[in-house]
């Protein structure tokens, strides 16, 4: 094997390492990211339910405050009966008794839907406080996974990244400006092998004479199709 193909083949092994474990960074940041704004979207959330349980208790807490007050207002109206000495200020009296007891049993059926309704939303914003709370400890785990995998990741890229420095020197200049461009294109890959005449990287066939040279200790041959470096 020509000796700059070998020098192509160990480059490339180390910039795959490098790639590989900074997307592996990459992958794991985006991941604590993506929970890190559920938790957010389900606290608003739950901020929200919260505003809408206390709502909902004031709004009971009134009705029952005027439920006593109407209460009140019927005993004191019975009380005043025993002084009324005609049938028609009987009459009224005893009509406008019907009227406040009429708008109690309206205001305490709304009251009781009320009820319902409160412990609806206070049995959801339990559950999703629960959830978050679960997401929360979670995140933590993933958080501390992340920092020990990053430092790893971190040390595999610094260490290829070491050998990728000390060797790219000793690759003959008339190849390395192309070997660099192509291992810092988007697929960063540089070099392929040839199987059967078939391109490792486009999985195109080649002319034979190309895949011959492939193989030829002297030669430094590169895909008729794609462009990359080719062995075999």
């Amino acid at each position: 094997m020509n000796s700059d193909i070998k020098i192509m083949l160990e480059l490339q092994e180390y910039w795959d390492n490098i790639r590989s474990s900074k997307s592996a960074i990459e992958k794991a940041l985006e991941s604590t990211r993506a929970a890190e704004k559920e938790i957010a979207e389900h606290t608003r959330k739950l901020n929200s339910i919260g505003n809408s349980v206390m709502e909902l208790k004031n709004s009971v807490k009134r009705q029952e405050l005027d439920l006593a007050d109407m209460g009140n207002r019927i005993k004191k109206l019975e009380d005043r009966k025993m002084m009324i000495k005609t049938e028609k200020e009987l009459h009224a009296r005893e009509k406008e008794i019907d009227v406040i007891r009429f708008d109690i049993g309206s205001l305490e059926e709304k009251t009781l839907t009320m009820i319902d309704e409160l412990d609806g939303v206070e049995k959801k914003y339990s559950q999703l406080e629960q959830d978050v709370r679960q997401k929360e400890i979670r995140l933590n785990d993933a958080r501390l996974k992340f920092a020990q995998e990053t430092s790893r990741h971190e040390e595999i890229v610094a260490r290829n990244e070491e050998k990728f420095n000390s060797l790219i020197g000793r690759l003959s200049a008339g190849y390395k400006s192309k070997f660099l461009k192509f291992l810092n294109s988007r697929d960063g890959t540089a070099i392929a092998r040839v199987e059967d005449e078939i391109c490792g990287f486009c999985n195109r066939k080649i002319p034979p004479y190309l895949a011959i040279e492939a193989s030829k200790d002297d030669r430094v041959a590169t895909c008729s199709n794609c462009g990359k470096y080719i062995y075999k």
